[in-house]
C-alpha cells in the first residue's frame, strides 16, 4: 500500500504522487483539486484517456457524456477560484454511476434493451447527492439485465472483462462499477447490493466494496417499477474503489440527504467507538460448506492483521446462513415470479433467462402463506444475528467460500446452482438480515484476487471502515492496472 506523505505541502504532496492523475486515489484528486496543484479539467481529462486506452479491451463504461462532464469540470474549477470555501467533500472527482440508477437525461437501462426509452428526467438521489458533494460524472457502468447476476453482460452492451483474468467473471451486477475502478477509469464508482452485487465485483476485480446498511443511502429511482417488500429490506447502495478512505469518501457523500425515499434514515454516520478494537468473530467454518484454501487463507491473513492491531480475534459460526440463504430466496424469487419474470422472458436472453430460471427453481413454490412466513422466520433469525452481534461486534467472514468463478456458472443445472447459492451464502445471508458488509482484498492468490468481507450491526459502516484500514495495511495489494500494462 502507497503510504501518502502526509507531513508534506500540497505542491510537494503532488510531486510525491503518480505521474498520471488517472491512477491517483480519489482522496488525494480532491485534496489537490482543492488546494489547486491540479485542476478538475485535468483531472477529467486524465481520466478519459484512461477510458479510451483500456475500455475498449475491457467494456466496463458503457456510455459516457464528456462534453457535460467537461463542462462540469470547468464550472468546479471557476468555483475553485471564486469560492474556495464553498467546495464539496468530492469537489471535481469524476466518479462514475451504475446502469441502474437515475441521471439526468440518460437511460436508466438496467442493461435491458426494452428500457432504452427510459430516460431519467431529474437524478436519482445517490447521483444528486454526488454531485452536490462536487463530483464529475464521467460515465455509466455495465451490469447484467435486471442487474441480476454475478456476471455482467447483457444484450445491449455486451461482456465487462476481468482485468486479471478474462476467463473469470467480472462480477455482478456492480461488475462494470468494480472493473471502472480497478482498472483507473475513475477512482470512485457507485453500485449496488440486494445479493453480494458491491461486494462480489468488489471481491473478484481486487478492489475495495461496501454494502451499506438498507435506508442509509437513498435508493428511490422514479423511472423504475414501485419497490416491493424484499427490495426495500434487503438492497442497498455504495461506492467502490481502491482504497478504503475512497470508499469513505464516498459513502458520507451518498448518504448525505435522501429524504425523497421513505425508507431512508438520516442519523448520524460517526459514533465514537469506531476504530476501538473489538471483539471479532472469525468464520472460517461453515456448516454444509468446503472453504476454498485460498478463502481460509485470507481469513487467516486478515485475522493476523486484526490482532496485531489489538481486535480480540476468536473462531466463531454465526447464525445459521443456510436458513437466511432460504429466506432470501423465498421473499426475492416470489417476488420476481410476480413481475420481473415475464421481463426477463421477454428480452430473449438466454443467459439472463437460464440464470433467473435456475435461482427460481432453487426457491419453495411461491403462495402466500410461504411468503409471509419468510418474513417470521426473518423476524426470529435476526433476533439471533442481533445477539450475536452484540458478543461480537465486528464479524470477519468469507466473502465468496470459493476463489472467483468462470464465466457461466449460473448457467448449467439445478444441481450446480444449489452448490453456487451455498458458496455465496456469505453474500446473500448478509443481504437478508440487512446488515452493511465492507469486502476488502487481502492480495493475490493463485494469479486472482482474494480476500474478505466485514460485518457489523446495522448503520455501523465506520465500524467496518476502520478495520478495513488494519487489514489494507498489511495486505500489500498490486493495483490491477499494473497488470494490465505487463
Amino acid at each position: 500500500m502507497r503510504k501518502k506523505p502526509n507531513d508534506l505541502g500540497p505542491a510537494a504532496r503532488a510531486a510525491s504522487l503518480p505521474a498520471a492523475l488517472w491512477q491517483w486515489d480519489a482522496a488525494d484528486m480532491a485534496a489537490q483539486i482543492r488546494a489547486g496543484t491540479v485542476s478538475s479539467v485535468e483531472a477529467v481529462h486524465s481520466v478519459y484517456e484512461r477510458i479510451d486506452a483500456i475500455n475498449p479491451r475491457l467494456n466496463a463504461i458503457v456510455h459516457a457524456d464528456r462534453e457535460r462532464a467537461f463542462e462540469a469540470a470547468r464550472r468546479a474549477d471557476a468555483l475553485r477560484s471564486a469560492s474556495p470555501d464553498l467546495l464539496g467533500s468530492l469537489h471535481g472527482v469524476p466518479v462514475t454511476i451504475k446502469l441502474n440508477a437515475d441521471v439526468e437525461g440518460e437511460a436508466t437501462t438496467n442493461g435491458v434493451p426494452a428500457y432504452r426509452s427510459r430516460v431519467a428526467r431529474e437524478d436519482g438521489p445517490v447521483v444528486a447527492n454526488l454531485r452536490r458533494a462536487g463530483a464529475i460524472v464521467v460515465g455509466r457502468t455495465n451490469v447484467p439485465p435486471f442487474s441480476f447476476r454475478w456476471f455482467t453482460e447483457n444484450p445491449l452492451h455486451g461482456r465487462t472483462l476481468n482485468p486479471w483474468n478474462a476467463d473469470i467473471t467480472s462480477g455482478g451486477s456492480s461488475g462494470g462499477a468494480a472493473v471502472a475502478v480497478a482498472a483507473g477509469m475513475g477512482g470512485l464508482a457507485h453500485g449496488t447490493d440486494i445479493a453480494g452485487s458491491i461486494r462480489y465485483p468488489a471481491y473478484v476485480n481486487g478492489v475495495v466494496g461496501l454494502r451499506s446498511t438498507p435506508g442509509r443511502v437513498p435508493a428511490c429511482q422514479p423511472t423504475a417499477d414501485p419497490r416491493l417488500a424484499g427490495l426495500q429490506l434487503f438492497s442497498a447502495q455504495g461506492p467502490l474503489a481502491r482504497c478504503v478512505d475512497d470508499v469513505e469518501l464516498g459513502f458520507r457523500a451518498m448518504a448525505s440527504s435522501g429524504s425523497c425515499d421513505p425508507t431512508w434514515v438520516g442519523m448520524p454516520l460517526d459514533a465514537p467507538d469506531d476504530a476501538a478494537p473489538v471483539s471479532v468473530a472469525c468464520v472460517d467454518e461453515i456448516p454444509g460448506i468446503r472453504l476454498a484454501p485460498e478463502v481460509v487463507r485470507a481469513l487467516g491473513k486478515a485475522a493476523s492483521a486484526l490482532q496485531a492491531a489489538g481486535y480480540r480475534v476468536e473462531r466463531a459460526v454465526p447464525p445459521r446462513l443456510d436458513e437466511a440463504l432460504d429466506i432470501w430466496l423465498a421473499i426475492v424469487m416470489t417476488e420476481v415470479r410476480m413481475g420481473m419474470m415475464a421481463a426477463v422472458e421477454a428480452t430473449r436472453d438466454p443467459t439472463i433467462i437460464a440464470s433467473v430460471r435456475n435461482m427460481a427453481a432453487c426457491a419453495p413454490p411461491p403462495d402466500l402463506r410461504t411468503y409471509a412466513a419468510a418474513f417470521a422466520r426473518r423476524d426470529a433469525l435476526r433476533r439471533n444475528w442481533n445477539a450475536f452481534l452484540d458478543r461480537y461486534p465486528l464479524v470477519l467472514m468469507p466473502t465468496s467460500c470459493r476463489p472467483p468463478m468462470p464465466w457461466g456458472e449460473d448457467l448449467h443445472d439445478l444441481e450446480r446452482m444449489q452448490m453456487l447459492l451455498r458458496d455465496q451464502s456469505p453474500l446473500i445471508g448478509v443481504a437478508a438480515m440487512s446488515l452493511p458488509g465492507l469486502h476488502v482484498p487481502t492480495g493475490i492468490d493463485n494469479g486472482l484476487p482474494s480476500g474478505v468481507q466485514l460485518v457489523a450491526a446495522s448503520f455501523r459502516e465506520q465500524r467496518l471502515l476502520a478495520a478495513g484500514r488494519v487489514i489494507e495495511r498489511d495486505a500489500g495489494m498490486p493495483r490491477s492496472y499494473d497488470a494490465l500494462e505487463r
